[in-house]
């Protein structure tokens, strides 16, 4: 029985990498460029990296100032510059959330479909059944870390200036103190399980994600296995086909995301065995310098389609008649069209060696290992630190009804150059805190996870060697 080690390019989101244990990960600096094969997909830990940056945006500035959701501040007014098409990208949520779930299929499928056209079938179905097995814990055990942490700060009473501010979306994810240390126990208890039982956490209510996140992991493998031995034209085919299917079911968020994922796998790899694209053809070449650039702000404007108040502007009011005519009655156009935008870059990247170049700077791959540590810390270091950072100097204004009886209104968040400031010092926390979170914790979870599969695993199936799961891909050549 021959042993198979997974490579970088079998990752999901979280992309899961073997490395030794005693060998820390590298640090931006430390990641160069590594030869050519390996950089293949680079660009996609990039890109990872500037998607989970972007949810983190959306979770701050559209959240301090709802009228960013809207295309414009009001009907017939002159949109802001975070309302402007491109680039609002940074305040659109659901277009980023759209990618992990696109990267989940893409990435997860590179060696599958190498080795599947290499006719290695058993290889391909090892390491599709490993990557199984490991998934579920991949993003329990680090979900369930954050949870307690989130739980612990709750306890300590972090998050009562968030509870007690004037941002609605901060009130709404900050959970209550519990009565006693016994309910305290009770509830992390109920909250680790409601996150994949009812897809609820209130200690950390953005994780309601991860169970679908989990649920696309597991159609992947099944669309892999089920397609294993059929040819190349037919396996285009069925993708083709299923992404027409959740197309017309408004899957958004799992089958279009999904199929579509596989179906640029699949062109990635009809590109790398057909060698390089700088070595074709001129016209070939020219394509590749037109095109794509054209497909990615294609994507850019779609993906960013508003939330709210798509008819205030010309662009979004065309996107939304073009919903209403090819898109599922009663399906959310901005998950719609965050999914087709996100496919729309995704292709013009895989064509875009520019694109790949730039996406490959050693910041932005760093930015895309830790990218799952920062999409689960920065919950509750924003109903903590930036809370903190808003309203630590704030009164409370006292305020009338309508029948003249007085109340204490919500804590004014600070404005101006302060709420700039409390935001760079947010981000400036938040990523030190990501890298030391993939460091210590999810490199524990790993290894817890390397100790259960040590047990569970037949001895031929084992990984050789003492080498754990990074779950984020910690970079090693």
């Amino acid at each position: 029985m021959h042993h198979v080690r997974l490579s970088e390019k079998e990752q999901i989101l979280p992309f899961c990498e073997y490395q030794d244990v005693n060998t820390p990960p590298a640090t931006p600096t430390q990641s160069v460029m590594r030869k050519s094969d390996s950089r293949d997909v680079r660009w996609v830990e990039g890109l990872r990296g500037i998607s989970a940056l972007f949810i983190v945006t959306s979770h701050t500035f559209a959240k301090l100032n709802t009228n960013l959701e809207s295309p414009a501040p009001s009907d017939h007014t002159a949109p802001g510059l975070l309302q402007l098409p491109v680039i609002r990208l940074i305040i659109a949520g659901r277009a980023s959330l759209s990618f992990f779930f696109l990267l989940t299929g893409f990435v997860n499928s590179l060696n599958f479909l190498r080795e599947v056209r290499s006719r290695n079938h058993d290889v391909a179905l090892s390491r599709l059944a490993k990557s199984s097995f490991r998934r579920t814990g991949r993003l329990v055990l680090p979900a369930a870390a954050a949870t307690a942490v989130s739980w612990f700060l709750c306890q300590l009473g972090a998050y009562q200036l968030a509870k007690r501010g004037d941002v609605a979306w901060f009130r709404d994810i900050a959970p209550s103190m519990s009565k006693t240390i016994p309910w305290a126990m009770w509830d992390l208890f109920r909250q680790l399980w409601a996150t994949w039982a009812i897809m609820a956490n209130e200690y950390d209510k953005v994780q309601w994600n991860l169970f679908f996140l989990l649920k696309a992991s597991m159609f992947v493998y099944v669309v892999l296995l089920a397609t294993t031995f059929v040819t190349t034209r037919a396996r285009k085919l069925i993708l083709f086909l299923y992404y027409l299917y959740s197309w017309s079911a408004g899957d958004a968020l799992i089958g279009m995301n999904i199929g579509a994922g596989i179906l640029l796998a699949e062109l990635m790899t009809d590109m790398t065995t057909s060698n390089s694209p700088t070595s074709t053809p001129l016209s070939h070449r020219s394509f590749t310098r037109i095109l794509p650039p054209i497909i990615i702000l294609t994507g850019s404007i779609v993906a960013g389609y508003p939330e709210k108040n798509v008819g205030w502007v010309t662009w979004s009011s065309y996107l939304n008649r073009f919903g209403q005519a090819f898109f599922k009655s009663k399906t959310e156009f901005s998950r719609m069209w965050g999914s087709i935008g996100g496919a729309l870059i995704l292709l013009g990247c895989l064509y875009s060696p520019h694109a790949k170049t730039g996406l490959s700077h050693p910041y932005l791959v760093w930015m895309g290992k830790v990218s799952f540590s920062v999409f689960l810390i920065h919950s509750f270091l924003i109903k903590s630190f930036l809370c903190w950072m808003l309203y630590w100097n704030s009164e409370a204004p006292t305020m009338v009804d309508e029948d003249g009886a007085q109340y204490t209104g919500w804590l004014p968040h600070v404005k101006g150059p302060r709420l700039a400031v409390s935001l760079a010092a947010f981000f400036a926390v938040l990523y030190p805190c990501a890298w030391a979170w993939f460091v210590y914790v999810e490199s524990a979870c790993g290894r817890a996870m390397q100790w259960i599969e040590d047990r569970m695993f037949e001895e031929d199936f084992r990984p050789p060697g003492r080498m754990i799961p990074l779950l984020n891909g910690a970079g090693r050549a």
